[in-house]
This record gives structure tokens, C-alpha cells and sequence, in this order.
């Protein structure tokens, strides 16, 4: 019954991130812990959410930014590099705090639009992020507040996140697997969550036109509110 849960649950958050462009990852995580073992949460959940962003890119390949991706990428394998010397030691317990807050005050303060024009922003995103990506398992929303600010068209956005995703969740697991995680127990679990994620991926694609660029800004907006606030409440709790 528990994979079955999975699975469903795979389909539902693969679905919401290919219409909104982000929520999946940090809403299918949030159900594993309980329902796998700790140390398997984070590797289980990367081959997962690759699958899930792989396949929303696969779909809409044309809209990727590639101006983007490529300085993200390489920032992405200093990242993972460095991430892998630390990963078993560094405790995580701040870092949804430190996400969060970071989240809100990108999003929804204007005077700092001029902070991400500076050179290197994504190669540094990158390094960041994969870094984090290792401790917190979903470290997406911490992308989002500089494709917000690049002003990329609803396709592009959701599109040119996943990319970024993909290279993340990449790194992740070649680190994980460097680092001797066995993934082997729970091949059946990842290849019925692989289906459902894309077909949650097809789905969320094939809905996306319908919902109109303005709204999907501010529905864009909320959910990236939503999901900082929640890390926040869920530290102190």
C-alpha cells in the first residue's frame, strides 16, 4: 500500500510541476519520510524527480533557455563535487530555514533586480543549489526567484526549470552512488514512480496552455510563497 501511495503521489506532483513549474519535488518528499527508510529518502527521491524534470524538458525541448542551463551546469558539477566531501558530516537543520527566507525576500522584494544582473549568477546558482540538493533533497523553489526575475514567458520558465532540475538531480544521484547508496532494494518502487511522473509530465504539459500567462504568474508567485513559508513553519515545528 505504501508504493501504491507513492505512485499516486508521483503522478499528482510530476502533474503540478509541469503546469506550474515547481511544488512536485518538495510535495513528494514531504510524504516519504515514514514510509522508507531515512537514508533512502533524498537518492530514491532524486532518481524520481529526474524522471519527473527529464521528461517535462523531453516535452517541450524548443523552449528550453540554453544561455541559462549551461553556466547552471557547470556551477552544478562544483557543486555536487564539493557537496560529496560534506554529506554525510554537515547537519541540515537551517537549511529549509535559510531557503525560505531567502525565497520571500527574492520574490517579493523589487529592489533587488539589479543583484541578480550580476556575472555568473547561474553558474553560482548551480553550484549552490546542487550543494544544498544533497542535504534537503528538493532545493527547486531556491531556483525559481532568478527565472522569475529573467522575465522568460510561462513556457520557457517551466521548461528552462526543469533543465536546471534535471542537471541537479543528475549529480545527485552519480554522488549517492559514488558515496555507495544501494539503490537496488528499491528498483520496483522507483520504476512504478518513473511511469507516474511521466505521466503526470504529459498531463501537466498538455493542461499548461490552457490556464492564461497572467494568471500563471500569480498562481507562480503563490506557490513559491507557499512552499517558502511552509519550510519556514515546518523548521520551528
Amino acid at each position: 500500500m505504501d508504493a501504491l501511495f507513492l505512485i499516486a503521489v508521483s503522478f499528482c506532483s510530476s502533474t503540478l510541476t509541469a503546469v506550474i513549474g515547481l511544488g512536485g519535488g518538495i510535495l513528494l518528499i514531504s510524504v516519504m519520510p515514514g514510509l522508507l527508510p531515512a537514508a533512502a529518502v533524498v537518492p530514491v527521491h532524486g532518481v524520481v524527480q529526474l524522471a519527473s524534470n527529464a521528461s517535462r524538458v523531453s516535452f517541450g525541448l524548443r523552449h528550453v533557455e540554453w544561455r541559462i542551463c549551461a553556466p547552471f551546469a557547470v556551477g552544478a558539477v562544483v557543486g555536487a563535487a564539493i557537496g560529496s566531501r560534506f554529506v554525510v558530516a554537515l547537519p541540515s537543520n537551517y537549511l529549509p530555514l535559510i531557503i525560505g527566507c531567502f525565497v520571500l525576500i527574492t520574490v517579493w522584494l523589487p529592489g533587488l533586480k539589479r543583484a541578480f544582473r550580476l556575472p555568473g549568477r547561474f553558474a553560482s546558482l548551480g553550484a549552490i543549489q546542487t550543494f544544498i540538493s544533497l542535504f534537503v533533497g528538493a532545493a527547486g523553489p531556491l531556483t525559481t526567484p532568478f527565472l522569475l526575475r529573467e522575465g522568460l514567458p510561462r513556457d520557457r520558465m517551466v521548461v528552462t526549470h526543469g533543465s536546471l532540475m534535471t542537471v541537479v538531480h543528475l549529480l545527485k544521484i552519480l554522488t549517492f552512488g559514488f558515496l555507495g547508496f544501494a539503490f537496488s532494494p528499491y528498483l520496483y518502487l522507483i520504476a512504478g514512480m518513473i511511469v507516474s511522473v511521466t505521466a503526470g509530465s504529459y498531463a501537466g504539459t498538455r493542461l499548461r496552455p490552457h490556464l492564461p500567462e497572467e494568471l500563471f504568474r500569480k498562481l507562480f508567485k503563490v506557490v513559491v510563497t507557499g512552499l517558502a513559508l511552509r519550510m519556514i513553519v515546518r523548521f520551528f515545528l
